[in-house]
């Protein structure tokens, strides 16, 4: 008989004593930088730990729900996503949809320091009198008396403001002038924004939407190229900027859920992102999890932005995303760190068509069911990842019959 057999959830719970956890929760990392949660060997230490970056709870060697979840759904997609070397980025709009989620996440559960991380991006609407287009553009520098496209002189203005030690005297054509603007890193040919910069040195009360843009940027502080998850970024003055609507999305899912009282009563008396590093008994995995929201008395909340909160679409969101697996791996990892997750609160926000929030918990049965069919799964990946059988849809070979 495995060890699932013999020890079923209800008398796991009761085999292990079940006491307060923030006084055993600890920072992520020490005083001198050093991680808390792994040993002088680089190994994960079990435990309770807060202010863990999203990115390296992300990259600890440890089953996660997520990772559970694509195994549930079928062997052969975990081992896509974490077997394989097989990688598909995704596009700018699911990015676009991600990021005001993420922003809105970040503004409910941690909004400390937020402004200074982020800054908003400005966006045409918020200009609608500005000079949009190159064409606008163009019109107001002939209107002005100004050729359309920069002369030479335009040229080594615009070379000279990249680089003030420029010899000037050296550059006898176009293309001596050209090629000294490539070794600046600058466009042979002007941009919108020099071509707006040039209209508003002759015509200063002129509004052209690319020159406040970049003001409204540089205003921050000097860029700085970083990589954030694996992506070249622009910071100024150490800010990142995010792109207006996004930005306003997101201040509107805080807001949303802030102003729905039993969602804001949740969000209280307890801690965000609450990460638990702990060791499967039944099969010696070490298994992860982060809570959004883990509240003093054991009861526990996570944010999720939706295209819709109404309570059927979003019953079947929690069954295609499976969220009842989610809970019961959150509860069961919490357990084994000696935390009973008394309740568990699904807060749904919406902010493309409405602005609407709506917790959400699942019912006893359904709370069970998962528990259950969590506890089977964990035995399949054991199986799967000591026969190294990653199947599709039937263990074993065969055709399936649809009636």
């Amino acid at each position: 008989m495995t060890a699932l057999k013999q020890l079923n959830p209800t008398a796991f719970v009761e085999a292990i004593q079940l006491t307060d956890w923030s006084g055993r929760a600890q920072e992520a990392y020490d005083a001198q930088g050093n991680p808390n949660f792994l040993n002088a060997e680089g190994e994960l230490v079990e435990g309770i730990y807060l202010n863990l970056p999203n990115d390296i709870y992300h990259s600890l060697p440890a089953m996660s729900s997520t990772g559970m979840k694509k195994f549930m759904d079928s062997p052969a997609i975990y081992a896509r996503h974490y077997l394989s070397d097989i990688n598909r980025k995704r596009t700018l709009a699911q990015k676009r949809t991600l990021d005001a989620g993420t922003y809105g996440h970040e503004l409910c559960l941690e909004p400390e320091g937020f402004y200074t991380r982020y800054f908003r991006d400005l966006v045409p609407a918020d200009f609608p009198e500005a000079l949009h287009s190159t064409a606008q553009i163009e019109s107001a520098l002939i209107s002005a008396g100004l050729p359309a496209s920069e002369n030479k002189d335009d040229k080594i203005a615009r070379l000279v403001r990249a680089n003030p030690n420029v010899d000037v005297s050296t550059l006898k054509t176009i293309r001596d002038i050209d090629a000294e603007l490539e070794k600046c890193g600058l466009n042979k040919t002007e941009s919108k924004l020099d071509k707006g910069n040039r209209l508003l040195a002759a015509v200063p009360s002129a509004q052209v939407f690319d020159v406040l843009f970049m003001a409204n940027r540089t205003k921050h502080g000097a860029p700085k190229t970083i990589k954030v998850q694996d992506e070249e970024c622009t910071t100024y003055g150490d800010k990142l900027p995010i792109d207006g609507i996004v930005w306003d999305d997101a201040h509107r899912v805080q807001q949303t859920v802030r102003s729905h009282s039993q969602a804001n009563a949740e969000l209280q008396n307890g801690m965000p992102e609450v990460a638990i590093i702990a060791r499967c008994p039944l099969t010696q995995m070490m298994l992860k999890v982060k809570f959004d929201w883990l509240r003093f008395d054991g009861a526990a909340a996570d944010v999720k932005t939706t295209r819709d909160t109404k309570p059927e679409k979003f019953k079947r969101q929690m069954q295609d995303l499976n969220y009842p697996t989610q809970q019961a791996f959150y509860c069961y990892v919490a357990e084994l760190a000696q935390v009973m997750v008394e309740r568990f609160v699904f807060i749904a926000v919406e902010y493309l068509n409405a602005d609407i929030c709506q917790p959400y918990e699942l019912s006893d049965r359904s709370a069970r069911y998962a528990r259950r069919e969590l506890m089977n799964a964990l035995k399949e990946f054991q199986e799967c990842k000591e026969t190294n059988n990653w199947y599709g849809w039937s263990e074993k070979d065969c055709t399936i019959v649809l009636d």
